[in-house]
């Protein structure tokens, strides 16, 4: 084979090699997978069988990889977290196929948050976020933060998100922060508690300073806008096993006042004063008309009598 055709097949096949794995490089992505997970099967690597987790309560099935890696602990935690715990897993994909899994040391799960009736069983609602994390009606209702948090954001119909941090070496959260925020016209109820539009926050998160704004928007009939911050940590002597520190932030636009319009000044009518000039221009008028005239009329009256004393 002449020369310069070995060294063309040769670049062309470095260009192709090249270009094969740039593709399967840009076709595994990893991404952080947070909330419930259920459905779990481990793979087997020796059997070549592959396994399958489903993320979220109704999410589909997602095969993984009979020799991919679970990063430790991930491979001895994972059976005992599943349908329930939150937690939080950087997941990569490969066409599809999950080809490794660990622990995350975080991640946020972000969404709306639906009332679902009976989801354990006859009577027992809970609220489910996103479709990755549930709390139990009964719980949130009976803990204040969670009541600030989750009952608002769907009575309002609010974004709710939480991120978790996690306990790397049990898949466990540690602690979380999440927040949510709504709008509406405030009314101070007798209780204790503020509405403000659709959602109602528990008397015990509306702290002095929180309580003074809501009365001011209130006092002025403007809808106010409400942030809810929570932190918190797991303590099972709390309700919902959950305790939560709640900061609000409260804010509202305060009504123009229009000015007043300036009242029209009214224009002077002018006086119209006699003209007395004319008056007595007149007045002077007619002695000079009448005098002829009489002077007239007496030489008619005279002259008869003057022609006959003549004779």
């Amino acid at each position: 084979m002449p020369t310069r055709l070995r060294i063309a097949t040769s670049v062309m096949t470095t260009v192709v090699a090249f270009s094969l794995a740039s593709t399967a490089a840009a076709a595994a992505q990893t991404t952080v997978e947070c909330g419930l997970f259920r459905d779990y099967a481990a793979p087997d690597p020796i059997g070549m069988t592959a396994g399958s987790i489903t993320f979220g309560l109704n999410g589909s099935p997602e095969p993984i990889a009979p020799d991919a890696t679970l990063v430790p602990p991930a491979d001895t935690v994972l059976p005992s977290l599943q349908g329930g715990t939150p937690t939080c897993l950087s997941v990569t994909r490969d066409a599809g196929t999950i080809t490794s899994l660990a622990l995350a040391p975080s991640g946020t799960v972000s969404g709306a948050v639906v009332l679902v009736p009976d989801l354990f069983g006859p009577g027992q609602d809970a609220y489910v976020i996103a479709d990755r994390v549930f709390a139990p009606v009964a719980s949130v209702i009976a803990n204040d933060g969670l009541a600030a948090l989750i009952k608002t954001a769907a009575d309002s119909g609010s974004t709710f998100s939480v991120t978790f941090q996690i306990d790397l070496t049990s898949g466990v959260p540690t602690s979380f922060t999440a927040t949510t925020s709504f709008s509406g016209q405030v009314t101070l109820e007798a209780s204790g508690d503020v509405r403000v539009g659709a959602a109602t926050l528990p008397s015990a998160v509306v702290d002095a300073a929180a309580r003074a704004k809501l009365t001011e928007a209130a006092d002025l009939s403007v809808p106010a806008t409400v942030v809810v911050d929570g932190v918190g940590t797991l303590d099972q002597s709390s309700p919902g096993g959950v305790a939560i520190d709640v900061t609000l932030s409260v804010t509202y636009t305060t009504p123009s006042v229009a000015s007043p319009t300036p009242s029209a000044t009214p224009t002077p009518v002018p006086i119209e004063l006699p003209n007395t000039a004319a008056a007595q221009d007149a007045a002077f008028l007619k002695p000079a008309v009448a005098v002829p005239l009489i002077l007239f009329l007496t030489s008619l009256l005279i002259a008869p009598i003057w022609r006959q004393r003549q004779r």
